[in-house]
């Protein structure tokens, strides 16, 4: 047991795939209650356990750790078939250690959410100009908000399930049948693989807020990570291209029952360089050679529909507004070993919009549509960062580098991702 330890939050500063997963999972191992609170499937992780990688995206990081409390909060939206293929999945390789438990308010993803999430993007197209993931986060958000939703509780109740089932479905069919052509969804059909996946859930099915209140009265260390980025926050981030809940530390709040004013200490995660899955405004992004360098190695790749992501320098005024908004307290900049090679690397430092230059944008508003970026340009490096063990071991046009996000955000940089494999990673800072 891990007691008297401050409690952190893991949250990402730019628009997800920063590469918490790694910071996450070392401090996960010295904690005592692990939390997801917000988010859904779009942000995978790989854990590490028993010498094999396992991705994951409903599971706390966590997981595979004996010992911990691992909890899914309310504020998470579950696609009930990929959550319960991932719960049998590590019990079967024996990797499921830690006790969880998931939240009786978790709104389920089910099959209709995702059919007209597809029928969305049939009729939108690249027209819409927004993330279409195709996995139903929108609609199951949207029924939420109209209380149509269905949740983890209501597979506690079958009867209730069922009835409910039949009601949404008198509506969705209208949707699916009137408006896009399509065959109606069977409500017993449905209601049957609800049972069927349900099965899995329903001994993890519990109330993780207690869980986290006792922990908090026992002074025990607990680590919250977010799934997504801050910049894709649905209110704070650039919108329409968001996700459709919140990705603030705020969300751990009203998704946990923690008091306002609960003191933890926040860590932002920044990518050494830029990348974005959606079509939304990118200043700083490149479609030359040296894109195509960082986008192989840094194997930047969508997690769900495996397509190439967008890449560009790193954004720092971008990074400075998500800092202002989510008041993380240390930086942990991963992938450094990715910009390996190249000759000159540029740093945005500030954006031109219109003739006037800003240190911190508005990103909720047009800044970043209307913005061109106001480049620093470092000496690269050649040594392999990989074998570096210590802070001066690294090269000196690493340490410049690092010292100038430092200096441009007034954050300390404490970590440092320096190789793909797990122990290739530096705390520079405590």
């Amino acid at each position: 047991m891990v007691t008297g330890s401050e409690t952190k939050m893991v949250i990402g500063m730019q628009w997800g795939n920063e590469g918490k997963g790694r910071i996450v999972d070392f401090i996960a191992n010295r904690s005592d209650v692990v939390v997801r609170f917000q988010g859904a499937s779009n942000g995978g992780r790989t854990i590490l356990a028993c010498g094999e990688r396992y991705r994951i995206f409903y599971l706390p990081s966590g997981i595979h750790h004996d010992g911990k409390n691992c909890l899914i909060c309310g504020g998470v939206t579950l696609d009930l078939e990929k959550v319960s293929n991932e719960i049998a999945m590590l019990k079967e390789a024996g990797v499921l250690k830690a006790r969880l438990t998931i939240s009786k308010s978790c709104h389920l993803i089910l099959d209709y959410h995702k059919k007209l999430d597809v029928l969305d993007g049939r009729i939108f197209g690249h027209d819409r100009n927004m993330t279409m993931t195709e996995q139903g986060f929108g609609h199951c958000c949207s029924d939420k908000y109209r209380r149509m939703g269905i949740r983890t509780a209501d597979l506690l109740y079958p009867d209730i399930l069922h009835d409910k089932i039949k009601e949404i479905l008198a509506v969705k069919n209208e949707y699916l049948t009137k408006i896009y052509g399509e065959r109606p969804i069977d409500p017993d059909e449905l209601y049957n693989n609800c049972l069927r996946l349900g099965e899995r859930l329903l001994p993890y099915i519990g109330e993780p807020e207690e869980i986290i209140a006792n922990s908090v009265s026992k002074n025990l260390s607990i680590l919250f990570e977010a799934c997504d980025g801050v910049l894709n926050d649905v209110d704070r981030g650039s919108y329409p291209h968001v996700m459709p809940l919140s990705s603030l530390p705020a969300a751990a709040l009203t998704g946990t029952g923690l008091r306002w004013n609960y003191p933890m200490r926040k860590i932002g995660v920044v990518k050494a360089y830029s990348t974005r899955n959606d079509r939304g405004p990118f200043v700083t992004e490149e479609s030359n050679a040296v894109a195509v360098f960082i986008r192989n190695r840094g194997k930047e790749f969508s997690g769900v529909s495996r397509e190439p992501r967008r890449v560009g320098w790193l954004d720092l005024p971008a990074i400075k507004y998500a800092i202002k908004e989510s008041g993380v307290h240390s930086l942990a900049l991963t992938k450094l070993d990715v910009l390996t090679g190249i000759d000159e690397i540029k740093v945005c430092s500030a954006y031109d919009v219109g003739g006037e230059v800003k240190d911190v944008p508005d990103i909720a508003g047009r800044d970043m549509c209307d913005a061109r970026p106001v480049y620093r340009t470092f000496e690269g490096w050649k040594e392999d960062l990989s074998v570096c063990r210590d802070l001066k071991n690294l090269p000196v046009q690493v340490k410049e580098y690092i010292e100038f996000i430092e200096e441009e955000t007034g954050i300390p940089v404490i970590w440092i991702g320096l190789g793909a494999d797990w122990g290739k990673a530096l705390f520079i800072r405590r």
